[in-house]
């Protein structure tokens, strides 16, 4: 009986987690921006679809241990996407925070904002690369 009322409370909160992070996609308007922004609207139900498939298989990836063998060039891809994605949830969440405009302002940068946001990029990717690479990499 306590196995049951295990699986049951881990699956609830299984559910719990994902609900909340497709609401925060949905409430970042992830989605529709991108759409807009690529010129394809008409695409906007694929989109959704993709991006909950996607979940669906990420969670059952980790459930059941499964290993694909993609090979080094589609792994890279496949990381290049997952990075893709990352990174525009994070400018998402920044636009709707109002985050870029309320810096800017207070730091009275007029010009160079391409540069400054690229600074950011470069960073990110820099500080990833640190981390995923740290077996030769000791900084601290």
């Amino acid at each position: 009986m306590s196995t049951i009322i295990c699986v049951l409370i881990s699956f609830s909160s299984g559910v719990l987690v994902a609900a909340g992070t497709f609401a925060f996609i949905a409430a970042i308007g992830i989605v529709p921006r991108m759409a807009q922004r690529t010129h394809t609207i008409p695409y906007i139900r694929l989109y959704e679809d993709v991006i909950l498939l996607g979940g669906l298989f990420g969670c059952a990836t980790m459930f059941l241990d499964v290993r694909i063998p993609l090979g080094d060039i589609l792994t890279m891809c496949y990381g290049l996407f997952c990075g893709i994605f990352v990174g525009v949830l994070a400018v998402a969440l920044a636009e709707v925070l109002n985050v870029m405009p309320i810096l800017m302002r207070r730091m009275k940068l007029k010009q160079g904002i391409t540069w400054f946001l690229l600074s950011f990029a470069l960073g990110k990717i820099l500080g990833a690369l640190l981390y995923f690479l740290k077996e030769g990499f000791y900084i601290l």
